[in-house]
């Protein structure tokens, strides 16, 4: 997880996980929370495309993914 940025069990809703992507802008830190239900996170075929849409709302398709709640 990138420094500055933490989690608490408020951004983990009942049933979910949740992927965070951060990237350095140069504003400053960005970060992107996408709660998944866990039925479809655990279906290994759609993990990548959740990663990926995360990321992209931070701008940085290489950004690292947390998963928080679970895998």
């Amino acid at each position: 997880m990138t420094q500055g940025h933490t989690h608490t069990p408020t951004d983990v809703a009942l049933g979910t996980v949740t992927p965070c992507a951060t990237g350095e802008l140069p504003g400053g830190l960005q970060w992107a929370h996408l709660p998944v239900h866990r039925r479809l996170w655990s279906e290994e075929g759609l993990r990548e495309g959740f990663r990926a849409r995360v990321r992209r709302t931070v701008g940085a398709p290489s950004a690292p993914v947390e998963v928080v709640g679970g895998s």
